[in-house]
């Protein structure tokens, strides 16, 4: 290992063509921590900044239901989507790692949360949410996650690294209300379902 002078006198006496490859060096090293923030990963593994609980306490606009700061070992990592922009509020928890080439990864948890009545036709053409409940607010399922019918918003989870095939349904078992918008539900609470004949398609869906 060369003393810090052997390293300040290396650079000094680096070519001109070597050091005019260093910006380029850093800019890839820039690009490639860009695409890893946007894969909604992270290298070494720390917690992200979860401040944006506090925002989604305050959010107004639906229920928001999460599982606390940490669901069987994965803690909140992000909360997107309050702005109000977007189709659904997006809660993180754990973080995955990149590999190879890849450029994206699959957090080990995701909830998506959005108003009860967004594609609720999509969303319940499966009908698995006829016989399957969960604190008796029914459960269906889309793009291979289980959706949970709440009263007035629909809760989907999407499992990824480090967990099993039942974290999924867990997760839905252990909500609880993030924000103080009705129905407020602690852990043990039944979780109150759609109105009857919603999902159904007898009622029209006004929520």
């Amino acid at each position: 290992m060369q003393a810090r002078g052997g390293v300040a006198a290396a650079l000094a006496s680096s070519s001109p063509r070597r050091r005019a490859s260093r910006p380029r060096l850093f800019i890839t090293l820039v690009a490639t921590l860009i695409l890893a923030h946007a894969g909604g990963c992270s290298f070494n593994g720390e917690p992200d900044d979860t401040s944006a609980v506090g925002e989604a306490a305050n959010f107004e606009s639906y229920p928001l239901y999460w599982l606390g700061e940490s669901f069987e070992g994965h803690d909140i990592e992000t909360i997107g989507g309050l702005e109000g922009q977007g189709s659904a509020v997006v809660l993180t928890y754990g973080t995955c790692d990149i590999s190879g080439f890849e450029t994206s990864c699959a957090a080990p948890l995701q909830l998506q949360i959005s108003r009860l009545c967004d594609n609720l036709v999509s969303v319940t053409r499966s009908q698995i949410w006829r016989t399957r409940e969960i604190r008796g607010a029914p459960v269906g399922t889309e793009d291979n996650a289980p959706v949970l019918y709440s009263r007035r918003v629909q809760v989907k989870v999407y499992r990824g690294e480090r967990t099993d095939s039942g974290s999924a349904l867990r997760a839905l078992a252990a909500l609880r209300s993030l924000n103080d918008v009705p129905p407020v539900i602690a852990v043990d609470d039944p979780i109150p379902p759609p109105a009857p004949g919603t999902l159904a398609g007898d009622r029209v869906c006004t929520d």
